[in-house]
């Protein structure tokens, strides 16, 4: 950390004597050990080191950013140098700013040395368990690893930011065979800080690898209609990111294109729903520590009860509405309240439906309107789950789909990047081929 310290802080002085009023310099390494078996047989072992730099400089309201991989002192003081032109090529805009001076911070977090043999044998007994309990499944790929990252970030203000962060991951990609015919691929993934937990009962492997495993033969539906879609927690995730993207992120506020852009203090889903940004939640196995602009990262709720408490703005983006800042800026780490229905309660509960795994689709319009095609997903009827569907396609609104929550479940799935129920969404129009 010392040599790494000496590199920002040569990076720093340059960025100050070269004019900056505001500067930042961040040094990181990575090193991230990679453990891969493809179709069931490891292929790979091997360690990848990343070194990079990072600035930032602001020169009269104008600010420039850069970031390059070579770390030594010839080449950060060529990036002080082209950070310095690209801030005095810009417009300037006092909205840039850093945040106030802060104590000496160390955040030091997870594994920091891989545990090498536990590793494989933790991989074993996953590919093991997957040829036992699930016959039809063919693992295209299982990559599990562990990455240290190491950084240092020294601001112009006086803040002095540290870290150390250890985190193991795996993920599948696989899909279902049967005589000759193949399901569509599928891939899933989860982070954890131990081994302690053999991966199959980790974030949502096991459900997933049952459900694909009924996913070999598929029928087209012909018919359309409206009705109530069951997320997965996953596909659910996805569904909160795609709605702060389109209502509540820094380009839709400033542009005045989003339709919550008067919303603050008021309904905008169900009062079942309450979405946490939660980065330091316990269930998090990386979440941010610290923003860019030198803020401590803090947990908020983004919805409650319902209610939208404040967008999910940039300090940049704050200062030029005047709203309020997010007390975290990275898009994740998502923590939704369960509900008090059973998974199994749900279904039954359904009169006619589908359970969704994944959509394919393309941006929503700045309303919000979409259409997809339904991935992985089985048709629901008068309460049971039956065959699974292909060529089914999915339309609404984003926003019409948050206050038409019919229900959370009470089951979670923690896969170390957000803790999240299964959700039911009536209204939905679903469509065959």
């Amino acid at each position: 950390m010392r040599s790494m310290e000496k590199m920002a802080q040569l990076g720093l002085s340059a960025l100050r004597e070269g004019g900056a009023d505001r500067a930042v310099c961040t040094v990181s390494r990575t090193v991230m050990r990679e453990l891969t078996a493809e179709w069931g047989e490891f292929s790979l072992y091997r360690t990848i080191f990343d070194d990079s730099v990072g600035y930032m400089a602001i020169i009269g309201g104008r600010r420039g950013v850069l970031s390059q991989n070579t770390v030594n002192k010839d080449a950060i003081r060529e990036g002080a140098a082209n950070c310095l032109k690209s801030a005095q090529a810009a417009d300037p805009d006092e909205a840039w700013q850093l945040a106030p001076p802060l104590p000496e911070q160390l955040f030091e977090t997870g594994p920091l040395t891989c545990a090498e043999e536990r590793l494989f044998e933790r991989c074993e007994e996953f590919l093991a368990d997957i040829r036992a309990r699930f016959p039809l499944i063919s693992v295209w790929s299982l990559v599990a690893t562990h990455t240290l990252r190491k950084g240092v970030s020294l601001y112009s203000t006086g803040s002095r930011f540290f870290s150390r962060r250890g985190v193991y991951s795996v993920d599948l990609l696989f899909n279902a065979t049967e005589e000759e015919a193949t399901s569509s691929f599928f891939s899933t993934s989860a982070e954890m800080l131990d081994l302690d937990t053999p991966f199959i009962e980790l974030g949502s492997f096991e459900s997933d690898l049952a459900a694909i495993s009924r996913q070999v033969f598929t029928k087209a539906m012909d018919d359309k209609f409206t009705g109530t879609v069951l997320l997965t927690p996953d596909c659910f995730g996805d569904l909160l990111a795609a709605c702060i993207g389109t209502y509540a992120s820094d380009g839709v506020i400033l542009d005045g294109t989003s339709l919550w852009r008067e919303k603050i203090g008021q309904q905008v889903a169900n009062e079942k729903l309450s979405l946490k940004l939660a980065p330091l939640h316990p269930d998090i196995v990386a979440g941010q520590r610290y923003t860019s602009e030198g803020y401590l990262a803090e947990d908020y709720y983004l919805i409650e009860r319902g209610t939208l408490n404040q967008f999910h703005l940039s300090d940049y983006a704050a200062r030029k509405t005047g709203h309020r800042r997010a007390p975290t800026s990275s898009l994740g780490s998502f923590i939704v309240e369960p509900g008090e229905e059973s998974l199994e309660t749900m279904i039954r509960g359904i009169a006619r439906g589908l359970v969704v795994a994944r959509l394919s689709a393309g941006a929503p319009s700045v309303s919000g309107d979409f259409s997809g095609v339904a991935k992985n997903c089985f048709l629901i009827e008068k309460g049971e789950i039956k065959e699974a569907l292909s060529e089914t396609m999915v339309n609404g609104n984003l926003a019409e789909f948050l206050m038409n929550i019919k229900a959370l479940s009470k089951e979670v799935v923690k896969d170390g990047s957000s803790v999240l129920p299964w959700v039911a969404i009536e209204g939905v129009g679903i469509a065959g081929k």
